[in-house]
């Protein structure tokens, strides 16, 4: 009996160590579920950088209203890797009427500087650079979205070539190399009712992946392991 509990215990640890170490350019998945997150406990994985968020209902909000501009409120994952090539999926609604935009951030270059994909209520689907914290378009394709409906919005870079999709239908090819890398994030522009981001998940070279899920899921593993 001792001798399997030890040999877990050091399978547990050389599998923390080889996640930990994932050589730059292998590619690796890195995943953000809010619905396994309790309290405040993401406010140390995420920046907030202009804007109000929460955790409600188990996805992550942004409440605070705004002007009819295209000021970007965002959040930005707090991450040690840069996407450069690779799919970036994330599961987005908008709450309420009105002006609601919702954007998925990547390749910022800093806080103030990279590309986001729009997904605006009633309205279409973009692809855009923000500029200085400022959303603006580059493409766009028109298409109905509709208020408290989940979306999955799936953006897949490789070298200059953006391409976004939304529930499996491809909408945007765009060639663009302004920003070759960067982070990822959440949030929104022109913000009337709110959207909300369930989960996030980033495949791509250099992205460190997640060995386990946020919020207690390394304790439910262990747990498994000691029982067998």
């Amino acid at each position: 009996m001792l001798k399997r509990f030890s040999f877990c215990v050091i399978l547990v640890i050389v599998l923390s160590v080889m996640f930990a170490f994932v050589p730059f350019g292998q590619a690796g998945t890195w995943e953000y579920d809010f619905t396994k997150i309790k309290g405040n406990e993401w406010e140390k994985d995420w920046e907030v950088i202009d804007g109000e968020f929460d955790v409600v209902d188990g996805a992550l909000k942004q409440t605070a209203q705004s002007a009819d501009d295209n000021n970007a409120f965002r959040a930005i994952a707090l991450t040690k890797w840069e996407i450069q090539n690779g799919i970036i999926e994330a599961k987005v609604k908008h709450s309420g009427a009105g002006n609601n935009d919702a954007l998925i951030f990547y390749r910022m270059e800093d806080n103030d500087n990279g590309y986001a994909s729009r997904l605006q209520l009633d309205g279409y689907i973009t692809i855009g650079k923000i500029t200085n914290g400022v959303h603006g378009h580059i493409q766009f394709v028109v298409t109905p979205v509709q208020a408290d409906v989940w979306y999955i919005v799936k953006i897949e870079l490789d070298g200059d070539t953006i391409t976004v999709s939304v529930d499996d239908k491809e909408f945007i090819i765009l060639q663009d190399k302004t920003s070759p890398s960067g982070s990822v994030g959440f949030g929104m522009s022109r913000c009337a009712g709110g959207a909300s981001l369930e989960w996030i998940h980033v495949t791509g070279s250099g992205v460190t992946p997640t060995l386990v899920a946020p919020a207690g899921k390394l304790t439910t593993t262990w747990a498994n392991i000691k029982a067998q």
